[in-house]
C-alpha cells in the first residue's frame, strides 16, 4: 500500500481552481479576489494567496492593477500551443539525455508502467506515465530544465489530462516508442514518438474541451 499523502491546503485550493479554469466553469477574463475565492471555499486568505501565486507563476492568473487576479481561460488554441510547447520542451530534453548515457532509470519507469498497465490499474497508471516522462528530466543533470519540464507537465496534466478517459493501449505503445528510441539513442523516432505523443493527448483534451 502507499503512504497518506495530506497535501497542504494551498495545494487543494490550486486543484480546484485549476479544475475550475480547465473546466470552462472559471471563464476566460473573470476577475477573482482573495476574499471572494477564501469565502467560497470556507479558507482563509493566505491559502489562496499563495494559491494564486503560483497559478499566476503557471500562466492561468493574471495579476491586476486593483489586486484583482483575472482568469486566463483555456481555449483549443492554446491547448494545441501548451501541448506543442511541453512536446517540444521535452524532446529536446530527451535528445539531451540520449547523447550523455544515463538510460537505466528511464527504463526502469517505463517497465513500472507496462506493469501497471497489464494489471488494468488505471488510476495508477496515470502516476506511473507522467513519472515515465519525467523521468527523462530527472535523470538529466539539470535543475533548470528539470523544473522547466516539470511545471509545464503540472500545468497540463493537473488541469486537463487528470479529467479525461485516455485510450491507454494507445498511450503505452506510444510511451514504448519512447523507450524504445531512448534506448536505441536513435534520435529521429524519439523526437516523432515523443510529439505524437503528446498529439494524442492533446487531441483527446480538445475533443473534452469542445463538448
Amino acid at each position: 500500500m502507499e503512504p497518506v499523502s495530506v497535501l497542504p491546503l494551498k495545494d487543494h485550493i490550486i486543484e480546484i481552481l485549476r479544475r475550475e479554469i480547465f473546466s470552462g466553469r472559471m471563464e476566460n477574463g473573470l476577475e477573482l479576489t482573495q476574499e471572494s475565492v477564501a469565502d467560497q471555499l470556507k479558507v482563509s486568505r493566505i491559502p489562496v494567496r499563495e494559491a494564486f501565486l503560483q497559478l499566476e507563476s503557471e500562466g492561468m492568473l493574471e495579476r491586476l492593477p486593483n489586486r484583482h487576479v483575472r482568469v486566463v481561460g483555456i481555449t483549443t488554441t492554446r491547448l494545441w500551443q501548451n501541448f506543442h510547447v511541453l512536446a517540444a520542451i521535452e524532446a529536446e530534453i530527451a535528445l539531451q539525455l540520449v547523447s550523455e548515457g544515463k538510460l537505466s532509470d528511464v527504463g526502469e519507469a517505463f517497465n513500472k508502467c507496462k506493469a501497471v498497465y497489464e494489471q488494468q490499474e488505471w488510476s495508477q497508471l496515470r502516476k506511473e506515465d507522467r513519472a515515465f516522462h519525467l523521468c527523462l528530466s530527472e535523470t538529466l543533470d539539470n535543475h533548470t530544465l528539470r523544473q522547466l519540464h516539470e511545471i509545464q507537465h503540472r500545468v497540463l496534466f493537473s488541469g486537463v489530462m487528470d479529467q479525461l478517459k485516455p485510450d491507454w493501449e494507445k498511450v503505452i505503445a506510444l510511451d514504448e516508442a519512447i523507450w524504445r528510441a531512448v534506448r536505441t539513442r536513435d534520435g529521429i523516432d524519439l523526437r516523432r514518438a515523443i510529439y505524437e505523443y503528446y498529439t494524442v493527448l492533446a487531441q483527446d483534451a480538445v475533443k473534452e474541451l469542445s463538448q
